[in-house]
């Protein structure tokens, strides 16, 4: 790129990032309330499965996803594992309310809309202010 070519760039480089977080925020909490209008179930939690990763500084940091027992109307118990894993280990025999797909019985999720709201929010806004920041820069930018 020429000299100040890149200088040029970054606003545009800004904003698509900043489309990206944004786009994709919205689009991950749209697919987490997806269950409004699906069906609700009582499920328990009966275990939980651990998982361990060590990064470059050689930490070990370990997560719990919850096994999730249920019943349906007319067939047999399942489980399914949450797809949202926490540090602390689930207290196994509680409790939780799921949501299941009528059109397909295996689309099981844990029914706490927006249960990871903070992300979303957080992310949203990042995206807006990179848009905001790229935008702004064109304008007051060299000409």
């Amino acid at each position: 790129m020429e000299d100040g070519g890149f200088v040029r760039f970054l606003p545009w480089m800004f904003m698509a990032f900043g489309t990206i977080l944004t786009g994709g925020s919205l689009w991950v909490a749209r697919s987490e309330t997806r269950g409004r209008r699906w069906r609700e179930v009582e499920g328990r939690i009966t275990g939980y499965l651990t998982h361990s990763s060590r990064n470059y500084e050689g930490m070990v940091s370990t997560l719990h996803s919850a096994e999730i027992e249920y019943k349906l109307p007319g067939l047999p118990p399942a489980q399914f594992v949450d797809d949202v894993a926490t540090g602390k280990p689930p207290k196994v025999g509680t409790r939780v309310r799921l949501r299941y797909n009528p059109d397909d019985h295996r689309e099981v999720m844990v029914w706490a809309p927006m249960r990871l709201g903070l992300f979303y929010i957080i992310f949203f806004a990042m995206g807006l202010a990179f848009v905001a920041a790229g935008v702004f820069a064109l304008v007051i930018g060299p000409s």
